[in-house]
């Protein structure tokens, strides 16, 4: 199916504006992919850059000189929605790096600046979730078959270098030992800059986002070995998910707040920041009923997280509307939050903030990195891959 003929089949059932959204989202995708001539490390697959146009209009640097790993899983996610092949390639691409012991890179970078890939640390588990959207959109038994031992061996690393077997939870860490350490440990949660971390507290903590992500990641591989009739590992899977569930219950659950918050096992403390990272377990389903009512105040509140899901809430003394992860808009995590208040019946609160959130995609003609919480502007990097992605989701998911 091609772009045009995917958009043909929505055009009459969905609003103007959100059929301009998809239209524009699409179109940043393809326009995208980044080179692969000769001497590009990715060649010869059309990889997906995070956004391949200036990051400023003053300025002519390209934003992102190269592939990254937890974007990839996300471009192969929206372009499933139109162009299998496109899809199947940013996992083909990126697993070209994929190391012996499983770990996957951050980034591969073009050669423009040096071919370098940044292997010290990863990037949050979202790949076999990835692989399990494109199938459902795309089915495919013979990419399947390719790919899912990948993902075995990808879980191994986790397993093996992320996880604290004494308390069954997962950590991020890096093999930096220098003046990079905590950075490079920040970066590997995708969350850089992010309040939750200060303090050099990251390598010390089991945050709820990447535990979800693991039970995301054994509920995809479920999902996948049954594709294949590999009834034994998706047992297998199923046991893995289910310790884990119980687990982040136990220890992530806050009684004293009634929330989740990410456990400081050095200090044996909560790290008490409201985030969209609360959501999460609603996003994979494993959260009380009654834990989804008390973290669904939060999205309700202006004072807190309503009508945008900002990256911390509105009322934390740090947050900043200019800042990078300290305040602004993500339309990744703030998909996975409206994600999670829909499943559990929050219908009205996910489509007010859907609502906020693409209307600020829609005014503009380019689709930013994040935004602004109070103004709704778009900040950093226009033209940018995963916001098209997410906005394509919202649009799709949350009705």
């Amino acid at each position: 199916m091609s772009r045009e003929q995917w958009l043909d089949q929505h055009k009459n059932s969905i609003s103007a504006r959100d059929y301009r959204i998809l239209e524009k989202a699409t179109k940043i995708l393809i326009q995208n992919v980044a080179p692969n001539t000769e001497g590009t490390l990715w060649n010869p697959y059309r990889a997906i850059a995070p956004s391949m146009s200036p990051n400023s209009k003053k300025s002519n640097k390209l934003g992102f000189a190269g592939i990254w790993n937890w974007d990839s899983a996300f471009h192969t996610v929206g372009v499933a929605r139109f162009d299998k092949r496109l899809a199947q390639e940013q996992m083909e691409a990126f697993f070209l790096f994929q190391k012996d012991n499983g770990m996957l890179p951050d980034v591969i970078y073009m050669p423009v600046i040096g071919n370098k890939i940044m292997d010290q640390y990863g990037k949050p588990p979202v790949w076999a979730w990835a692989l399990e959207q494109l199938d459902k959109r795309c089915p495919d038994d013979d990419f399947l078959k390719k790919m899912y031992p990948k993902l075995v061996l990808n879980e191994g690393f986790w397993r093996t270098e992320r996880y604290r077997s004494n308390d069954g939870l997962f950590f991020y860490s890096t093999t930096e030992q220098g003046e990079n350490r905590d950075k490079y440990i920040r970066w590997e949660s995708g969350l850089d800059d992010s309040i939750r971390f200060d303090g050099g507290v990251i390598e010390f903590l089991y945050p709820v986002d990447l535990n979800c992500f693991m039970v995301s990641f054994y509920k995809s591989m479920q999902y996948l070995a049954l594709r294949q009739n590999l009834t034994s590992e998706a047992e297998k899977w199923n046991k893995r998910e289910k310790e884990l569930t119980e687990k982040i219950l136990k220890v992530l659950w806050c009684d004293e707040e009634s929330c989740f918050f990410d456990w400081n096992f050095k200090e044996n403390s909560f790290v008490k920041v409201i985030t969209p990272a609360i959501y999460m377990p609603l996003w994979v389903g494993i959260a009380t009923p009654s834990q989804a009512v008390a973290v669904n105040k939060y999205a309700t509140d202006p004072q807190k997280l309503y009508p945008c899901m900002p990256t911390v809430a509105l009322d934390h003394p740090k947050m900043n509307p200019l800042g990078y992860w300290r305040g602004s808009v993500w339309l990744n995590t703030a998909y996975f939050a409206i994600k999670g208040l829909y499943d559990y019946g929050f219908r009205q609160t996910a489509v007010d903030i859907k609502e906020t959130l693409l209307e600020w995609v829609d005014k503009d003609e380019s689709i930013h990195e994040n935004y602004n919480p109070i103004t709704g502007e778009g900040k950093c990097n226009p033209d940018f891959s995963w916001s098209c992605v997410f906005a394509m989701e919202m649009i799709m998911e949350i009705k």
